[in-house]
């Protein structure tokens, strides 16, 4: 199998560097733009850039970093809207529609490099799986600020469907975790797209995998699927 290069368009702390070592374990170069890059250390295969994905100049730098070595095969987003603590009521630590305006400067740089795959960390909850998330985390869910991220990540599932029916060679998926934690690698279980029977958690190592497979298979395009470890049902 050739493995292709990919870009991350943000790496989040703690479980976008989980997603920087399963690329490098897997033979991928990367390409990772980061507002800090003394958050990262240099190794192989690895660039690292400055910079923001709300500014498009700052995707098209790590595009023009990466093409210097090998032309980007896929694009991976982990950006979340962050808040200033856990607290679902914290007050947010950035713009509403920070992830949604993100997965837009992208795919304004994608089609300019002729990229034709992104895979998004989403989360359970949004769209067709809200049915079958328990009440109380829906009912905290719209009453909190979190809201504010599940309606980012709404716009993102609309984005990518609208670039995918203008363009039938882009391909998508939006990846629905469930609860994340610092466990170890577990087997995956897929729930659908509705999430109906879902467990609760996912360990960061196990969705940093199934990212990478999703990037290099075409099991799962241009669907949403919710997932979660067996053993943390």
């Amino acid at each position: 199998m050739v493995l292709r290069p990919c870009l991350k368009q943000r790496i989040a702390a703690p479980y976008g560097s989980l997603v920087l070592a399963e690329a490098l374990s897997r033979g991928h170069t990367f390409t990772a733009l980061v507002r800090r890059p003394d958050s990262l250390s240099t190794q192989t295969g690895l660039g690292i850039i400055t910079g923001t994905p709300l500014a498009q100049a700052d995707i098209s730098n790590a595009f023009i970093s990466a093409l210097n070595s090998d032309a980007v095969g896929a694009v991976i987003c982990t950006l979340n809207n962050g808040r200033t603590s856990d607290d679902p009521w914290a007050a947010t630590t950035a713009p509403k529609d920070c992830i949604a305006d993100a997965v837009r400067n992208t795919l304004s740089v994608m089609r300019l490099n002729g990229v034709k795959k992104m895979v998004v960390l989403g989360t359970r909850g949004v769209g067709s799986s809200r049915a079958n998330c328990p009440w109380l985390v829906r009912t905290v869910v719209d009453y909190s600020n979190l809201k504010i991220t599940f309606d980012d990540h709404e716009q993102v599932e609309k984005i990518l469907k609208e670039e995918a029916s203008e363009d039938d060679e882009f391909k998508w998926v939006d990846v629905r975790a469930t609860g994340l934690n610092d466990k170890e690698k577990k087997e995956i279980k897929f729930w659908g797209k509705e999430g109906k029977g879902v467990g609760w958690w996912i360990s960061g190592k196990s969705v940093a995998s199934f990212l990478f497979d999703a990037v290099e298979g075409d099991e799962w395009d241009r669907q949403t699927p919710v997932i979660s470890s067996l053993e943390f049902k």
